[in-house]
């Protein structure tokens, strides 16, 4: 027999312990006296992707290695749960290449996001033929389209900057990003700047005038900034401002319901009554777990697809590697025939946290259209890996002291074209189940800080009630 609800308190479950739910269940325990939160997580562990482990010796992250701040949600929270301490930084080793014909070559001076702003170093590059380079520079003169259409990100690359600034730089970098296809990707749902710098005049226009992303000015602060121990520090942190027991993992939400007026999520150990639930597991989960009560929003839930990725995480003793990288690292389109789709030198990026002596590498695997490559056997995989950074870092052979890979399958929501019109289905499907608030990944942005936006966005919603809440677009998604 459940024990009488008390009509003082507010009872709210949240399903993921990943970023973006933990956020939700801090910020509604933060802001008001009279909640109770339960967060339901499957896994054995919180956290989500966030995950940092130790590799000979040293913390690499299997999941996210840091987090953007021209969103400043993400710094926003670390300073909160006073972590700022432990805030490093970026190296001053800066600049990304691309694997061109076998060869890196580096991305020239100025360029922002895929337009170039210095004209001599973007005039010299060997990165773009002749032809390229004279359409990239003629895109202010585009006309800007105007009919609304949701455009796939290709397209607009194509329109606007032309077929070689796709495959070379546009596709490797900011499809990316989202592990999607850019012939997919919708524009407006991924990088929906590019749309706002086009109505400026044009992409090159509107970053000569500063209508680009802005860095982070303020002192000791870097575009990229991670946690010296590793981002878990922020999992565990908000774990323990939590009351104990409020985190249950190995606890699956296998179904939710609605009984007298009530929420009810069904776990392995039990039924959790509930007058809210904000749901912060991916799209696909939810849909599972739905369906029983609305086989409309679990069809609606479906149409977000996900795609599998990998990291792979190489340490090497400094001299065995003939020459050392330059810059954070490198880009390898699709032409160039590697199964990584890109790596980052984590230990020029981060240097604070790199063990004396060694050079750690992170590739990436998989994604849209080369799922395969990361769903395929681990040792296979690390084989091709290895290969591949042999070839294009000229390793000569040499073998890494430590090797860590970690798949995610069909963990990689991808906004194809239309993402916004689904969203907008989505959300007319939430009001007839008032409570029910979705947050996370799966809808409106992929990275920590658009979680942790998210996750507060969801607090929010429930603690407003029936009112509504500023700058919610749709009702029910946060």
């Amino acid at each position: 027999m459940r024990p009488a609800k008390n009509p003082d308190r507010r009872r709210v479950v949240v399903l993921g312990g990943g970023m973006a739910g933990l956020t939700a269940a801090y910020t509604l325990l933060k802001r008001a006296r009279n909640v109770e939160v339960t967060v339901c997580e499957a896994a054995p562990r919180s956290g989500g992707k966030v995950r940092s482990e130790n590799l000979s010796d040293q913390i690499v992250e299997t999941g996210p290695d840091s987090f953007i701040t021209t969103k400043p949600d993400m710094l926003e929270l670390v300073r909160e749960l006073g972590l700022e301490s432990e805030l490093i930084g970026t190296g001053p080793d800066v600049g990304v290449s691309v694997l061109l014909g076998g060869r890196l070559t580096p991305l020239p001076a100025g360029m922002n996001l895929i337009s170039p702003t210095r004209l001599m170093p973007f005039a010299f590059t060997p990165l773009f033929t002749l032809k390229a380079k004279l359409r990239m520079i003629l895109e202010p003169l585009i006309p800007i389209r105007r009919d609304g259409v949701d455009e796939s990100l290709a397209d607009f690359a194509r329109r606007r900057l032309g077929r070689e600034a796709l495959d070379r730089l546009v596709g490797p970098m900011l499809a990316g990003i989202y592990a999607g296809d850019p012939e997919r990707m919708s524009v407006s749902s991924t990088f929906p700047q590019l749309l706002e710098m086009e109505k400026r005049g044009g992409l090159i226009k509107a970053l000569w005038r500063g209508g680009g992303a802005k860095p982070a000015r303020q002192a000791g602060i870097t575009t990229f900034m991670t946690i010296r121990n590793g981002l878990d520090r922020v999992v565990s942190e908000l774990v323990r401002r939590l009351p104990t027991g409020r985190v249950r993992l190995d606890c699956p939400a296998q179904a939710i319901r609605r009984r007298g007026g009530e929420w009810e999520v069904v776990t392995p150990g039990g039924v959790i009554a509930a007058d809210s639930v904000i749901s912060a597991v991916p799209a696909c989960a939810l849909a599972d777990i739905i369906e029983g009560i609305d086989p409309e929003l679990a069809m609606r839930l479906r149409e977000i697809k996900f795609v599998s990725t990998a990291t792979s995480t190489l340490i090497y003793d400094s001299k065995d590697v003939p020459e050392a990288p330059r810059g954070f690292g490198f880009l390898a389109p699709r032409a160039e025939g590697l199964t990584i789709t890109a790596a980052t030198y984590s230990s020029s990026k981060f240097p604070a946290r790199s063990a004396a002596g060694r050079m750690s590498v992170r590739a990436f695997i998989g994604g849209a259209g080369r799922e395969l490559d990361a769903e395929g056997p681990i040792t296979r995989l690390e084989e091709r890996v290895r290969a591949d950074l042999d070839r294009v870092l000229r390793l000569n052979g040499a073998k890494p002291l430590a090797m860590k890979t970690t798949r995610w399958v069909k963990s990689n929501p991808q906004y194809e074209v239309g993402h916004s019109r689904r969203l907008d289905r989505l959300a007319s499907c939430l009001k007839g189940h008032y409570g029910l608030v979705l947050a996370g990944a799966s809808y409106c942005g992929v990275g920590l800080p658009d979680c942790v936006r998210s996750g507060r966005l969801a607090a929010e919603i429930v603690l407003a009630g029936s009112r509504r809440v500023h700058g919610t677009v749709r009702p029910g998604l946060a």
